[in-house]
């Protein structure tokens, strides 16, 4: 697995960096000037996939880890595309987002975040959650909820699931190389990831189960 590496973030299947024209189309669809971070971010992230979560307040007291793994690209798209000119685009008419706001990336389904360009906005975070039907057992209703004050915040906020880290292990590693990938992006993302017991032990139980199918 090849990485590019932003902080404390591995990220997997990142396109080159975005030219200076597809920067400029960003910003005249947008109405606004991209901040130098999210910039930086996209020289290494452009339409890459993280595997890193956030916790989201999605009620009273209540937190949910969600992980918006897609980032969209700086590919010149149309509408609804995963491309930042598109996704505008299909925002703006589905869900009125106004000139200013940026959907940058969103989580396999219906939930997307947002930097908030606008004066209101002053550059924040927001997540447009998609509510679930109520056999889930989680969040029922569609909210937009605030995930940082800025994208640096936003960005530090970003963490491992450890618990999908080893149920992966457990249950979905069948080759010596899938370990050896996910300790490669441990030591990015959590480098001090060997004195955590749970990890060690399925780490342990992958590779001797992987060692009786050979």
């Amino acid at each position: 697995m090849s990485y590019t590496i932003y902080r404390h973030l591995a990220i997997e299947g990142a396109k080159p960096p975005p030219t200076e024209s597809q920067l400029r189309v960003i910003e005249d669809e947008l109405g606004a000037k991209l901040p130098l971070s999210f910039k930086e971010y996209l020289n290494v992230a452009n339409g890459g996939y993280l595997e890193y979560m956030i916790d989201v307040p999605i009620g009273t007291g209540q937190i949910e880890g969600l992980s918006f793994c897609g980032l969209f690209s700086a590919d010149i798209g149309t509408f609804c595309d995963e491309t930042f000119v598109g996704e505008i685009r299909s925002g703006r008419e589905y869900t009125k987002i106004p000139k200013g706001v940026l959907p940058f990336a969103r989580d396999g389904g219906g939930s997307i975040v947002y930097l908030d360009l606008t004066s209101e906005g002053n550059g924040r975070v927001v997540a447009f959650v998609e509510g679930l039907p109520g056999w889930a057992g989680k969040r029922t209703e569609s909210a937009f909820v605030q995930l940082a004050s800025s994208f640096d915040e936003y960005v530090d906020k970003l963490k491992i699931d450890l618990d999908a880290v080893i149920d992966h292990l457990e249950n979905d590693a069948s080759k010596l190389s899938h370990i050896t990938a996910t300790e490669e992006w441990l030591d990015i993302g959590l480098p001090n990831w060997r004195s955590n017991s749970s990890l060690i032990s399925a780490l342990q139980v992958a590779r001797e189960r992987i060692g009786q199918q050979v």
